[in-house]
């Protein structure tokens, strides 16, 4: 059962990540190279760098919780609360990054530096 529950938390991670890949590359054909990205508090960001933070992140996050849960040691209760954390937040990333991303495209496009 723990096996079945690492399995799917794996699967549903890889549709958020495959989620957001999707996007940002839609985003880096529509972005010019130039031209940098709006992030949280006012920051501008390279859009390369932006777009590698904003994949990079839950990827490296994801993988840390993968390889804690494939070390094995946890009980039942262990492994039921973490399964639940990592379905969690492969959902909450990908919705916070989609988010992100909706926002900067949309100030973009405000500004002039990318079409519609």
């Amino acid at each position: 059962m723990l096996t079945v529950l690492h399995y799917v938390a794996d699967a549903m991670w890889i549709l958020a990540m495959a989620l957001i890949a999707s996007t940002s590359h839609g985003a880096l054909k529509r972005v010019p190279a130039s031209v940098k990205m709006p992030m949280w508090g006012g920051v501008r960001l390279a859009r390369n760098l932006a777009l590698g933070i904003m994949f990079g992140a839950p990827l490296l996050i994801g993988l840390g919780l993968s390889a804690t849960s494939s070390a094995g040691g946890l009980d039942g209760q262990g492994a039921l609360i973490l399964f639940l954390l990592r379905v969690t937040l492969a959902g909450a990333f990908a919705t916070v990054c989609l988010t992100w991303l909706r926002g900067s495209l949309r100030t973009l496009e405000d500004e002039g530096a990318v079409s519609v």
